[in-house]
């Protein structure tokens, strides 16, 4: 892992990655965004979106960018690597939203964007303007919907195997719900059902199956429909017949001017949670469901089957995102600031991270500048690697406060103070806490210091305003210092080691 070399002016609020990897996009929460080249790790364009973005993603294609702004979804162009004057074009803004947008997702070809808002409901506005072309308003749930997909053809292949209809969108929602949604082209609805634009079928059950006719265009029909179109389909020749011969999950419809139907209700398991975030793998049919009990589940779809669930905390957790392959599940919890990388084939953790819950009150370098050690108000000290940015190591062992570290001159072993009274010793060979110093009466310490030879710690209190000196290789008292009208903020060793050594304290 590296870090980038610039940052948003405040908490980033969305990311998202061109689909070649090339561009980064990052904003923060007023909506200022900064265009990266990812590659490179060059900053091409500062960008103001002037307003809250909620969610952001690259057409599949590269060519667009899908922004949800307040009620608005803002489709821009995305802008090359050349320099220009004005690097972000709009496309389209799209304002039928009555509520603020969560979630949204290209269709494979491009062409659609299926957008979920806080209205609780679901649209499919068309990426350029079509004559005729009404958005539709898939409705039926009964919470915030959370995230929506489009199916992938891997996920239509499995659906056409099981007999089932070929669903194109799925929609989840806060409560647990998760629906289907099915399309079928006007020309395969009969006379009966033509119009221009497109129909919605609100809520709704399971439809009956649908069959390819000759033209390559889906009904619904009745057994001997079905039969009357595979012998009409044998009839019209070789360059028909392949299409006709049955339903081609692999090509997505077009989506205008047709009807929309609920072919599915399925429910997340939720233990009295309710859903926080969810991420879909096209190439495998999985989609994992996160819970704000500190919960995820694994679905395998079409068919709706529960193939995990594990627990990583009992926070809510807030993101959620898959691998290329599909085997690890990165899941993120932002009020413990942890990381957690899941394989779910082996059941098996490749990656666990976690930051510290509150503050943290004091860093120290190692000697040699490969390690960081940090304390924080949590009561835990961590270790990290500069090299990966990760923490390989947390002590726990401290009951408050931990308000200063300092490292030993070998590198081998570091020191931590607290307001609970103590001062410990930890083997960085062996991870293990070796040594506590403690005082004669309770005290609250507030800095630390060790001596160039790495023999003597030294300890300031804030409420005594003492400084207590202590032997590293024995954990005994030596002196306690006295003279101090205020805490003792700042201890330091003078340089060099030796007879002469001087302790500075403020």
């Amino acid at each position: 892992s590296h870090t980038l070399p610039f940052e948003n002016l405040k908490q980033i609020q969305t990311l998202c990655v061109s689909p070649d990897g090339s561009l980064l996009l990052s904003v923060d929460e007023d909506g200022r965004a900064l265009l990266i080249n990812r590659k490179r790790r060059a900053l091409l364009h500062h960008f103001s979106f002037k307003g809250k973005v909620s969610v952001a993603k690259f057409s599949p294609d590269g060519q667009y960018l899908a922004a949800g702004v307040g009620r608005l979804v803002q489709v821009w162009r995305t802008p090359s690597f050349e320099k220009q004057m004005s690097p972000m074009q709009l496309h389209r803004t799209y304002g039928q939203c009555h509520s603020d947008i969560l979630a949204l997702d290209w269709s494979p070809d491009s062409q659609f964007i299926a957008v979920a808002s806080k209205d609780i409901v679901a649209r499919v506005f068309s990426l350029n303007p079509i004559e005729g072309y009404e958005p539709p308003v898939l409705s039926g749930h009964k919470d915030a919907i959370v995230a929506i997909f489009f199916m992938s053809a891997a996920t239509r292949r499995a659906a056409l195997v099981e007999g089932r209809e070929l669903p194109v969108l799925c929609t989840l929602s806060r409560d647990g719900a998760f629906f289907t949604w099915t399309f079928t082209p006007s020309q395969a609805l009969g006379s009966s059902t033509q119009q221009q634009g497109t129909t919605v079928v609100v809520g709704g059950g399971p439809q009956p199956k649908r069959q390819k006719l000759a033209d390559g265009t889906a009904a619904h029909e009745t057994d001997a429909q079905r039969a009357a179109a595979k012998a009409a389909a044998a009839q019209a020749g070789e360059e028909e017949g392949e299409e006709a011969g049955g339903e081609e999950p692999d090509v997505m419809p077009f989506l205008a001017g047709g009807k929309w139907s609920c072919a599915s209700k399925d429910y997340v398991a939720q233990r009295g949670a309710r859903v926080s975030c969810a991420a879909y793998h096209p190439g495998n049919s999985l989609l994992v469901a996160g819970l704000t009990s500190g919960l995820f589940d694994i679905y395998q779809l079409p068919g709706w089957e529960n193939i995990q669930t594990l627990s990583i905390s009992r926070e809510r957790v807030s993101s959620l995102a898959f691998n290329h392959t599909g085997d690890w599940i990165a899941v993120g919890c932002a009020k413990l600031g942890q990381l957690l990388v899941w394989e779910w084939r082996s059941d098996s953790y490749v990656l666990k991270q976690q930051g510290h819950y509150h503050d943290i009150s004091t860093t120290a370098f190692s000697p040699d500048g490969a390690l960081v050690a940090t304390g924080s108000d949590d009561r835990k000290v961590k270790l990290f690697q500069l090299s990966s940015g990760f923490c390989f190591i947390t002590f726990a062992e401290h009951t408050a406060p931990v308000t200063s570290v300092a490292f030993l001159p070998s590198g081998q072993a570091l020191v931590s103070a607290s307001l609970d009274g103590t001062v410990r010793a930890y083997d960085l060979i062996r991870y293990r806490n070796f040594r506590t110093m403690t005082s004669p009466q309770p005290v609250q310490f507030g800095c630390v210091a060790v001596d160039p030879g790495g023999e003597v710690v030294a300890a300031g209190t804030v409420d005594t305003f003492q400084i207590y000196v202590w032997s590293v290789r024995t954990g005994r008292l030596l002196d306690v210092l006295a003279g101090h009208e205020g805490p003792v903020s700042q201890l330091a060793f003078s340089p060099g080691g030796g007879p002469a050594t001087l302790l500075a304290s403020a």
